[in-house]
C-alpha cells in the first residue's frame, strides 16, 4: 500500500472523529433551543444531576482504562486453539536490548520478522548493528507497532540498511520528526508498505503470525492502535502487543481470537496501563519478557504488573537485568539464553 494511503487512512479516522463530535454538539444545541424559546431556566434545574452523571461515567471510564475494575467483568466465550502444524528446524526470538524501547527479531528457516526498531537516541543503531552481526541483510517483514519514538525511532535506519519485503503499520500517523523520517525512508527506498489489521495471517517458513489488533474502531490514543501479533511455531507461541493498553486488550478479548501463548512480551514496558488481569489470564504465559531501560523515568515495570506475573509463577526476563534475551524453539521446547 502506498504511503499516501496509510496517511489517508489516518486522516479519515481523525475526520470521522471530528464529524462525530460536531454532530453531538449540534444535537445538544438543537435540544437546548427547542421547546423553550428564550425562557430562563426554571427553578430546580436538572443541571447538577447531569453533571453528577457525567462525573460518574468519566470515573468509571478511567477506572476501567487503568484496570481498577479487573475481575468485575467476564470476557466472552473461550476461543478454540488453532491446529498445531508440524515444523522443521528451529526458530529464534531475539529480544534486543534497546533500552527504554522495543525491538524483537524473529528468525526462521523461511525468513525474518522485525517488530519495532528501538528509539532515535542511539538504540536504533544498536539494533541495526545487532542484526548485521547475525549476517542478516534482508528482513522479510517489519512491523512498526505504532508511531511513538521508542518503537519507530530507529525505523529509518532499518529501512535504509536492509532489503525489506513488507512493512506493516497501523492506520494512524503522527506529526513528529521521527515519524516523518520513517516516511521519507519508505519513499526513498520504495518499501512495500501496507496497513496491518486484525485477522491478517502471515506465514514465514513454518511460523504463523496472526494479527490480533488493531481493529477498525476508535481507540484511546496511539498506544491503543498498536499492531499486536500472536506467533505460533509448532506447539510453542509468542504474543507481542507493542504498547497496547487496556482498551486494546479488551478489544482483543472481545474479538474471540485465541490469545494463549507460552511467551508474553509484556505490553508497554510493564506499565500498569497494560497486562490487565483478564488479558493476562487469556494469554496465560509461562515466560514473560519485559523490554525496559535501566533507571527509566517512568519507573517501568510497575509493581502491580510484576506482582501479577510473580503470583502466577511466570519466569520473568528483563532487558535491564539480562541484556539481550534469546529464546529458541524447536516447535516443542523453549531454551532461554541471556547476555548476562
Amino acid at each position: 500500500m502506498p504511503v499516501g494511503d496509510i496517511k489517508a487512512a489516518a486522516k479519515r479516522k481523525a475526520k470521522e472523529k471530528v464529524v462525530k463530535t460536531a454532530k453531538r454538539k449540534i444535537t445538544r444545541a438543537s435540544g437546548n433551543n427547542s421547546g423553550g424559546g428564550g425562557r430562563s431556566r426554571k427553578k430546580g434545574s436538572k443541571l447538577p444531576i447531569i453533571l453528577l452523571i457525567i462525573l460518574v461515567i468519566v470515573g468509571i471510564g478511567v477506572a476501567w482504562h487503568f484496570g481498577f475494575l479487573d475481575g468485575f467483568f467476564e470476557s466472552g466465550g473461550e476461543a478454540q486453539p488453532p491446529a498445531v502444524v508440524a515444523v522443521d528446524g528451529q526458530l529464534e526470538m531475539h529480544f534486543i536490548d534497546v533500552g527504554q524501547a522495543d525491538g524483537v527479531l524473529i528468525i526462521t528457516d523461511g525468513g525474518t520478522m522485525l517488530i519495532d526498531a528501538g528509539d532515535h537516541r542511539g538504540s536504533g543503531q544498536r539494533l541495526v548493528n545487532y542484526i548485521q552481526d547475525l549476517g542478516i541483510t534482508e528482513l522479510t517483514y517489519v512491523i512498526g507497532t505504532h508511531p511513538h519514538a521508542d518503537h519507530i525511532g530507529g525505523m529509518h535506519i532499518v529501512l535504509d540498511t536492509f532489503d525489506i519485503g513488507t512493512l506493516l503499520l497501523p492506520p494512524v500517523s503522527h506529526t513528529t520528526q521521527v515519524y516523518e523520517r520513517m516516511i521519507t525512508a519508505i519513499e526513498n527506498n520504495n518499501v512495500n508498505t501496507r496497513v496491518a489489521m486484525v485477522g491478517d495471517v502471515i506465514h514465514i517458513g513454518d511460523a504463523v503470525f496472526t494479527i490480533l489488533h488493531p481493529n477498525d474502531e476508535d481507540h484511546w490514543g496511539l498506544n491503543c492502535w498498536s499492531v499486536s501479533v500472536r506467533m505460533a511455531f509448532g506447539e510453542t507461541s509468542l504474543v507481542v502487543t507493542g504498547d497496547a493498553e487496556r482498551p486494546a486488550e479488551m478489544a482483543m478479548l472481545e474479538s474471540g481470537q485465541y490469545l494463549s501463548a507460552d511467551i508474553l512480551r509484556v505490553g508497554h514496558h510493564g506499565s500498569r496501563t497494560s497486562t490487565s488481569q483478564e488479558f493476562f489470564d487469556a494469554v496465560s504465559p509461562s515466560i514473560a519478557v519485559i523490554q525496559v531501560g535501566e533507571g527509566n523515568r517512568y519507573n517501568h515495570p510497575h509493581d502491580c504488573v510484576m506482582e501479577r506475573l510473580s503470583d502466577a509463577g511466570v519466569r520473568i526476563y528483563r532487558n535491564d537485568h539480562h541484556g539481550d534475551i534469546i529464546i529458541t524453539s524447536d516447535g516443542r521446547n523453549l531454551d532461554v539464553r541471556t547476555a548476562r
